[in-house]
């Protein structure tokens, strides 16, 4: 996944689609800014934004991906 700068997010096919999890935000992170967040911080960040819709859980233990839109 890149975002508008370039800058890649590594992901993996989960059941099919390009998901995510917290370390791979961390590693994103640890390579890309200061903020240095620790992986419980991100999971929970991660659930909170599932639960508003703006991410979707793939699979039950912290597999995201974006909202279909």
């Amino acid at each position: 996944m890149t975002d508008q700068r370039g800058r890649e997010v590594d992901v993996d096919l989960v059941d099919g689609v390009e998901a995510f999890d917290a370390w791979r935000i961390k590693w994103f992170l640890d390579e890309q800014s200061d903020s240095r967040p620790v992986v419980e911080e991100l999971r929970t960040a991660c659930s909170y934004l599932s639960s508003l819709g703006e991410l979707r859980e793939v699979q039950v233990g912290g597999w995201y991906a974006l909202p279909y839109r």
